[in-house]
């Protein structure tokens, strides 16, 4: 390609097309293609390109505790649940129905990996996606407790994912007005995309957790009665993963 035209490219931020320009003209079995077909050839390259680099951009954007978490990694006997619900979830059917998940479960059973390869398989599909932990989200609102504007745009900024995991739910008792905030949050989202819930505690003792009274009910009607639970194990794989790592390592300094 003439070095002036790659130049411009450049400029116009299209060095991504330049690339796979560059990949082609190396690419000796191009040679006896049609034009068409090597046209063919560089749209559907630059394509997946641009593919991959946007999957990237949203795993980054997503801050998720495991970026690098798989299907292919989950230990689904380990946490006793099945490998084919979870495969069926990854397909991300539950975005377009806004069906909740609810992933309970003891210190330890891989619950927040579990939710960031959901996490993961939603970048992938391109659907925006967060992970917040739900005391980060409260210390937030607690910072600008007395700062209504940035209340409501950090509600609707979480509000306005395709999917949004909140991880360590209700592992705290909350106030009433971090309750109010949830509401509004439960509210803005329910209907229209899932959240994801995360944490120790059975749906049962949610209310009691959540402040109890009226507002918990509201709080927890648009919650439960579109989603789908998915209790873990009481192993605590940390423990089991942890001892294997140390025994490795004692290993290699003994031998």
């Amino acid at each position: 390609m003439n070095t002036e035209i790659k130049k411009q490219l450049s400029i116009l931020e299209l060095s991504d097309l330049v690339a796979v320009i560059e990949a082609q003209e190396k690419e000796v079995s191009f040679v006896d293609l049609t034009y068409n077909e090597r046209l063919e050839h560089l749209l559907l390259a630059l394509i997946t390109e641009r593919q991959n680099r946007l999957i990237a951009r949203l795993t980054k954007n997503a801050d998720l505790k495991y970026p690098n978490a798989s299907l292919e990694t989950l230990d689904c006997d380990a946490r006793d649940i099945s490998k084919e619900k979870i495969t069926n979830l990854a397909t991300m059917g539950f975005v377009g129905a806004a069906t909740n998940l609810i992933i309970t479960g003891s210190t330890g059973a891989g619950k927040t990996y579990l939710a960031c390869v959901l996490g993961v398989e939603a970048c992938k599909q391109t659907l925006r996606t967060c992970y917040v932990r739900m005391p980060d989200m409260l210390g937030h609102f607690q910072t600008h407790k007395d700062n209504l504007r940035e209340q409501v745009r950090y509600r609707k900024k979480l509000g306005n994912y395709k999917v949004l995991i909140i991880d360590e739910w209700l592992n705290y008792k909350i106030n009433e007005k971090e309750s109010k905030f949830i509401y509004e949050l439960v509210e803005q989202r329910c209907g229209n995309n899932p959240t994801i819930f995360v944490g120790q505690y059975d749906v049962c003792d949610w209310h009691e957790r959540l402040g109890g009274g009226t507002q918990a009910d509201s709080i927890m009607d648009r919650i439960i009665h579109n989603s789908y639970s998915i209790p873990t194990s009481d192993n605590n794989l940390r423990k089991l993963y942890d001892s294997k790592k140390a025994r490795k390592l004692m290993e290699s300094l003994t031998s």
